[in-house]
């Protein structure tokens, strides 16, 4: 990976990051919201997730090239002095977290599958229905 895509990688994580922080501040307070939206989330962010498995294996295989090809010291903000102990547990972490996206995903996507064909008939006014207006 070179810096290009390092760059372009970093932008993505951060458009992703900012697509949940607006996805939580818009539906915050929205309970009007019908369930085929909240489909169509879900399936954004199983989309997202289906992403992040091979993104932890990409970041997992940059470390271990900077290991192979690089000269690396630690910095003085921390006890670990050992570079190659240091990126082994980023990389032991980032197998792990690929498992769990791939989890996430399958539970995403179950959840989208679910709530796709729910329809909305309106708003709940909570007033009872006129005997006229029943089936």
């Amino acid at each position: 990976m070179d810096d290009n895509d390092q760059l372009a990688a970093g932008g993505h994580a951060t458009a992703a990051r900012e697509h949940v922080y607006g996805f939580n501040r818009a539906t915050m307070w929205d309970r009007d919201q019908i369930p085929s939206e909240t489909s169509d989330q879900l399936a954004e962010f199983a989309d997202l997730a289906a992403a992040l498995p091979q993104a932890f294996s990409q970041l997992s295989t940059t470390l271990e090239q900077a290991l192979a090809h690089q000269v690396l010291s630690m910095d003085a903000m921390t006890d670990e002095s050992d570079p190659a102990m240091a990126i082994g547990v980023a990389r032991l972490h980032l197998e792990e977290a690929r498992g769990l996206a791939v989890d996430l995903h399958k539970h995403l996507d179950a959840a989208r599958n679910a709530t796709a064909h729910v329809i909305s008939q309106g708003v709940d006014d909570g007033q009872e229905s006129m005997p006229w207006d029943q089936p």
